[in-house]
């Protein structure tokens, strides 16, 4: 039987802040899950401004999610609160944190109904053997919150994703937007005004198509989200690095030649609490991973760190 792909809709149930909310998924099976119960599984969170097809892209060669499925990993990729088909609350509504509660609250269920096999139509009971996380740039943000506050998973990826201090690259040097001491912080921020995106999120080969539809207003690419949860914090120094003081579990931190991130061995450092920390800088790699020609560098590091992480659960 083929690898198989199907949406669900799953709701929150009622959230610490009193709300409740809807949020969309894609759970891709790869074929062999119909002959093996036990199975690592990774939950793939998008980035601001990006929804859960980006890891699924349509172009031969460009799907993440499919790289994963043909070496036998299930792949759970969210849309959070305010993207892509989930509901979309009012912006103070939409806090990182409450996003991480309602990712968790979600992925819970699709994990008991996975389990059960409940969560679709000719789909026999899996039990997952592991459960990486996997968040890019934003998505990285509130996974690290999802694990953090909820133990949500037993790996964390951390893609293009600073829990130290979030600097925006340029093309001249000692013009990258970064709030780090800056006595004004709106100055800095004033500066995304003039950011250039297409520079810091795409390397010089990406393909038009992907490289051009970020800057594009009057249609929106099917990998894209018009809203975002409040995000507002991440450019802020240290905004996160409490949380990433107590994680515990391995972390991968995957970065490209020209990201958002300080530098790597200041990421390392941030998880003081995890005896497991590995990173990569990849070459010729801008922000958003899935569109540079060096891709499968990192997916194929993300391959190794779930069987790490797989591993290391087993011998316990």
């Amino acid at each position: 039987m083929p690898h198989q792909s199907f949406d669900v809709r799953i709701g929150t149930g009622t959230l610490s802040d009193g709300h409740s909310w809807s949020l969309a998924a894609t759970v891709h099976l790869p074929d062999v899950a119909h002959n093996s119960e036990r199975l690592p599984l990774i939950v793939c969170l998008p980035g601001g401004g990006y929804n859960r097809h980006y890891f699924s892209l349509q172009e031969p060669g460009y799907s993440e999610a499919r790289h994963h499925m043909d070496r036998g990993v299930i792949v759970v990729a969210i849309d959070h609160m305010r993207v892509g088909e989930s509901d979309i609350p009012e912006l103070q509504d939409a806090s990182l944190e409450i996003a991480a509660e309602a990712n968790d609250a979600v992925l819970k269920i699709i994990l008991k109904r996975l389990c059960a096999g409940t969560l679709c139509d000719g789909v026999a009971p899996l039990q997952p053997s592991v459960i990486v996380g996997e968040g890019q740039s934003m998505g990285g943000h509130i996974a690290l919150l999802m694990q953090a506050n909820h133990r949500s998973f037993d790996g964390l990826a951390m893609l293009g994703s600073s829990a130290v201090c979030t600097r925006l690259p340029a093309k001249t040097v000692g013009e990258e937007i970064c709030l780090l001491g800056k006595d004004n912080p709106s100055e800095g921020l004033a500066a995304l005004r003039t950011f250039d995106k297409r520079f810091a999120f795409h390397w010089e080969d990406v393909p038009e198509a992907y490289a051009s539809a970020d800057g594009e207003a009057s249609t929106l690419a099917y990998w894209l989200s018009a809203t975002t949860p409040n995000a507002g914090g991440g450019l802020v120094p240290g905004h996160l690095s409490s949380k990433a003081a107590i994680v515990t579990v391995p972390i991968f931190i995957g970065m490209g030649e020209r990201d958002v991130c300080q530098d790597p061995l200041r990421e390392v450092a941030a998880y003081m609490s995890s005896r497991d920390v590995s990173y990569i800088v990849v070459p010729r790699m801008a922000h958003m991973h899935n569109f540079a020609g060096t891709r499968t560098m990192m997916w194929k590091r993300l391959s190794a760190f779930i069987a790490q992480v797989a591993d290391m659960r087993s011998d316990r």
